[in-house]
């Protein structure tokens, strides 16, 4: 099955929280069960800004399709573990700057694909995939995506608030190299995830987040371990950071040891 990934399902279990349902409920959307709920509640506990860092996420995601379509030309977007709709989408935002961009939505969550393909799928421009970041050449493989996406023009890869879902020994470093690796010049990854620069913090909130989806979950990276998925990419400005600052344009660090989203811009060059 090449890099670990695992398999995926069809069915969806709402006794089981999931990552998915439980952005949708911090997000104030409509699609999450009990269970969803009560890990919301628990990790809120641990983190109490956590309803803040999920919508910071969102606003650096949305910030950055649009800059990406607007500042660079780029027409053309693979969303990256995108998570149930919300109010406003990556297509949306990208289809702003140019009606004609094109959008893949990708997910390995059976219910987020089955919402995707009734609320966002349109005919020429969007396309919803069930599939695992961890299997990209699977996903890039399928028919409709390729009569979707021209991948010998530039293509943004948006991976925010995904790989925290995916455990080092599945080797995800190798996963998003595979995929840059098959992308034009001039393409771009925008990629975060929860961080902390304390280790304790980390294991509660992986214990959490572990008993709460029955495994389905990765870890809380380091920023150095995040940086490290954008080697050998140009970083785009304002750098590196917790995301919250990003659209602000400020330079910012990651000095404390709390819950953040940490991630940023990156341009593939050869």
């Amino acid at each position: 099955m090449g890099l670990g990934q695992r398999p995926l399902t069809r069915t969806v279990d709402v006794t089981v929280a999931s990552v998915a349902r439980m952005y949708d409920f911090l997000l104030r959307g409509k699609d999450s069960y009990p269970a969803d709920q009560a890990a919301c509640e628990r990790l809120t506990e641990a983190v109490p800004d956590l309803a803040s860092l999920i919508e910071a996420q969102r606003a650096f995601s949305l910030n950055a399709v649009d800059r990406l379509a607007t500042r660079h030309g780029v027409r053309q977007f693979l969303d990256v573990g995108c998570g149930l709709p919300s109010w406003i989408n990556t297509h949306q935002v990208a289809q702003r700057a140019d009606s004609g961009s094109r959008v893949v939505y990708i997910d390995k969550d059976p219910m987020v694909a089955a919402h995707g393909r009734a609320m966002l799928e349109e005919e020429g421009r969007t396309l919803v995939v069930q599939g695992d970041l961890l299997d990209t050449s699977k996903v890039l493989g399928n028919p409709r995506v390729a009569e979707l996406i021209d991948f010998s023009r530039p293509v943004a890869v948006i991976m925010t608030s995904v790989l925290h879902c995916v455990t080092d020994d599945e080797r995800p470093a190798e996963a998003v190299r595979g995929l840059l690796d098959r992308l034009a010049d001039g393409s771009f990854l925008v990629l975060s995830q929860w961080a902390s620069n304390d280790a304790r913090t980390r294991d509660r909130i992986a214990d959490i987040m572990h008993r709460s989806t029955a495994g389905a979950w990765g870890q809380v990276r380091t920023p150095a371990e995040v940086d490290g998925f954008f080697r050998g990419l140009a970083t785009q400005e304002p750098g590196m950071g917790d995301v919250s600052e990003w659209a602000r344009a400020a330079h910012h660090g990651a000095q404390g040891f709390g819950l953040f989203e940490y991630g940023g811009v990156g341009r593939v060059q050869r």
